[in-house]
């Protein structure tokens, strides 16, 4: 069963979104998969290139997590507009419900329908199909956080 398990990782390990859903679990500690990869080494669960992703995932999940560490830092002091109203985060996909005229993030509506088929704003009826896309609003929010990366950028060449 370790055997198998090792594998699985070995076989998501240079996946991008499995390490950055790694990274956002609030699982991985570093000491426990440095362990890991000492376990599977010394036991010789796997071979090869498994044994190489495997034994590289530690690293790319510690460099992933650094990198939405960075994303996070770039958010800050977005603009009020940028946020979603009911969870005060950046959103990432807005969209707008036609019921009340509120933005909203795409994950946040689609969480509160499963639940409950109104708008949680006003209560009328909505459906997931109902939303539209809030284009202009992540034109902005694409262009403000461009901005934000190259006064990184700029920051770090100084």
């Amino acid at each position: 069963m370790l055997t198998d398990l090792c594998e699985i990782f070995s076989s998501y390990a240079d996946s991008l979104v499995f390490q950055e859903h790694f990274a956002k679990s609030g699982y991985y500690k570093r000491e426990l998969m440095a362990k890991a990869v000492k376990t599977c080494t010394k036991l010789n669960l796997l071979k090869d290139a498994s044994m190489v992703l495997f034994a590289a995932l530690p690293g790319e999940v510690e460099k992933m997590s650094k990198t939405l560490e960075d994303d996070d830092a770039l958010m800050e002091g977005a603009p009020d507009e940028f946020l979603d109203p009911l969870m005060i985060t950046f959103m990432k996909d807005p969209v707008l419900l036609p019921t009340s005229g509120t933005v909203i993030d795409r994950s946040t509506i689609t969480q509160h329908l499963l639940n409950d088929p109104c708008d949680p704003f006003n209560r009328k009826e909505l459906s997931i199909d109902m939303v539209k896309p809030a284009t202009e609003l992540k034109q902005r929010m694409t262009e403000w956080l461009e901005k934000k990366q190259v006064e990184r950028q700029n920051k770090m060449e100084e």
